[in-house]
């Protein structure tokens, strides 16, 4: 009787919760829901995103900014080949959805003839700016330590010199120098944020 009973007992814990995750994991299908579903960490996280999200649409039922960002979310999610891969992207998505530090950094901001898109990870935050002026593209990307609001980037080699600022849903950025772009090119100016979805990076 003993015996029937640890062995039950042992099915259970080696079976992954079918409710674990805000999708049915006896229906998973793609890597990252597998993934998902096996990993105790993992559904803990997909369940608190799964909360927050639909807060955020209680809230906010006709934010078609919001559906949208949590579809690039899922794509980027299931573009990831490994677990820590998947494990940061909910990192990122929960930060996004409660608000905190992380979701005033990381995401795409946007001003005319700009675009900065930014990635907060372990204290430092990795960047990519792009400005116009005329017929004339710049692009300066790199790593600048995050302190708080504010990170500092410096190149000497390129002249270059980068003051980036956030607040709430904006994001000041000073350049000086000329950062190797195109002539009159500045990526100086006041950003709004468009998404909190992790950006993409060239590599």
């Amino acid at each position: 009787m003993r015996t029937a009973i640890l062995t039950v007992l042992l099915c259970f814990a080696l079976t992954p919760a079918a409710s674990a995750a805000s999708f049915d994991c006896n229906k998973a299908s793609s890597f990252a829901e597998k993934v998902v579903c096996s990993d105790s960490r993992l559904t803990v996280m997909d369940d608190e995103l799964g909360r927050l999200y639909k807060a955020a649409l209680a809230s906010a039922p006709k934010n078609e900014a919001l559906h949208a960002e949590q579809k690039a979310w899922q794509a980027a999610r299931y573009r990831c080949k490994d677990s820590d891969c998947i494990m940061q992207a909910y990192t990122d998505r929960i930060a996004a959805l409660k608000g905190g530090a992380g979701a005033g950094v990381t995401g795409t901001y946007t001003m005319q003839g700009g675009e900065v898109r930014v990635q907060q990870a372990n204290g430092k935050m990795r960047f990519f700016v792009s400005a116009t002026h005329a017929a004339n593209v710049g692009e300066v990307s790199g790593e600048a330590p995050l302190a708080g609001d504010a990170a500092s980037y410096a190149d000497k080699d390129n002249d270059c010199a980068l003051a980036f600022k956030f607040s709430g849903e904006t994001l000041a950025v000073i350049q000086d120098g000329t950062c190797g772009v195109g002539l009159n090119v500045s990526g100086s100016g006041t950003y709004k944020r468009t998404s909190t979805v992790a950006p993409k990076f060239e590599e």
